[in-house]
């Protein structure tokens, strides 16, 4: 049997017909789909099975277009963010819903009370109306997800509360360190799990603290710290993934005209923030806040980082996504305290002197980084570790920074 194509008869080994829209095609051309043979406008392979498909009956999972068995048994849908991935990823399920890693890490949290996970926005009945409550978890080092009330230490006049997490890894007994540190900083901070750093490691999540709280009455804290450095074997600056990271609360800052001169220091100051941290890491990029005009001319911009439960960026140099705080994460990670005071230093002294800053004020340059540090030595004795490194860090090489380490 000769079959025409484009004019011209071929017998059936070199063409055929395609058994959805009966074209004929180059046999060569043609696909296996079920058992027909079709042409490739009508059919496409599965990037998973790679068996042959009806382009119009295609699934898409994680960019790939899977066919419909592949699609059922080896995929799960994240009711979060309304997207299918593949079987392999980690997903838990909330309710009734399935949820993706990533979303469940930013959105839910599991309670070790009825041992069920919940949304963030919908607490379980045994969480409601109880304050202060300590976390049962029994264990030493907590999931990462556990987030029980927290307490706040001390006074703060302007109602400014720091809380920080410090990620570690042990170069020596994990169960020694984690056991001592578990103990000695029972209602100050709590340990807990995050993949970033291994099994090896954990990160100290301190109670928020009022700045003078860390400054003055915190003995037992930077004694832990160092004591884990010093005869446990934790490391922190000199390991590829550990970062400190700083939670402020949103409930210190005056109003959003404040917040907007706070975020200006920190980003139009990448340079020196990156150098005093130690690192350029892209868990805590600075580019976040540009983008760009009609000409494709790059535009400074704050107005998405402003807007409370605009979903932004996580890994950024400020992660504004919090409900509560605002996470300065473009820290480098250190067991040495004064360098965890420095940063806690920098931190509130930021708050502070964008408080009261007018717009002439700004607009004579007062968000450069040569008027904050002026302002840093006129008020050096509020924040004296800070104070130590600011000679330091304008020659620091963000490429080679063991010497802030000091």
């Amino acid at each position: 049997m000769n079959l025409e194509m484009n004019g011209d008869y071929y017998c059936e080994d070199c063409a055929n017909a395609c058994g959805n829209c009966r074209g004929v095609h180059a046999t060569d051309r043609l696909r296996c789909v079920g058992d027909e043979l079709w042409c490739e406008e009508c059919s496409t392979e599965c990037q998973r099975c790679d068996s042959g498909v009806d382009r119009d009956d295609t699934y898409s999972v994680d960019g790939e277009e899977w066919c419909q068995s592949c699609y059922e048994y080896n995929t799960f849908y994240c009711s979060s963010c309304e997207t299918s991935y593949d079987n392999h990823y980690d997903y838990s399920s909330v309710g009734d819903d399935t949820v993706c890693e990533s979303c469940y890490s930013d959105n839910c949290y599991y309670c070790d009370d009825c041992n069920e996970n919940y949304y963030d926005d919908d607490p379980c009945e045994c969480q409601l109306g109880i304050s202060g409550r300590p976390c049962r978890c029994r264990a030493v080092v907590h999931d990462y997800n556990c987030k029980p009330p927290v307490t706040f230490k001390g006074a703060s006049r302007h109602g400014v509360y720091l809380g920080f997490e410090l990620e570690t890894v042990i170069n020596g007994d994990y169960s020694n360190a984690s056991n001592y540190a578990s103990t000695n900083l029972q209602g100050i901070a709590m340990l807990k799990h995050d993949g970033s750093i291994g099994a090896n490691g954990f990160e100290i999540v301190t109670e928020p603290h009022s700045h003078s709280e860390y400054r003055e009455n915190s003995k037992i804290l930077w004694d832990t710290i160092d004591t884990l450095r010093t005869e446990h074997g934790a490391r922190s600056w000199d390991t590829e993934s550990c970062g400190l990271h700083i939670h402020i609360s949103r409930a210190g800052f005056s109003g959003g005209a404040h917040t907007h001169r706070f975020l200006s220091l920190v980003y139009k100051n990448s340079e020196m923030m990156m150098k005093f941290a130690g690192r350029k890491s892209r868990y805590a990029r600075f580019n976040d806040v540009y983008t760009f005009d009609e000409y494709d001319k790059p535009v400074f911009s704050l107005k998405h980082k402003l807007k409370l439960g605009e979903q932004t960026e996580r890994y950024t140099a400020v992660n504004t996504n919090n409900r509560d705080t605002l996470e300065l994460r473009f820290f480098k990670g250190t067991m040495n305290t004064s360098g965890v005071l420095s940063a806690l230093d920098l931190a509130q002294a930021m708050v502070e002197y964008t408080r009261d800053l007018r717009l002439d004020d700004v607009k004579r340059g007062a968000l450069s980084w040569d008027w904050f540090a002026d302002y840093v030595v006129q008020n050096n004795g509020l924040y004296p570790d800070l104070y130590m490194r600011l000679n330091k860090i304008s020659g620091v090489d963000i490429n080679r920074p063991a010497e802030l380490n000091a």
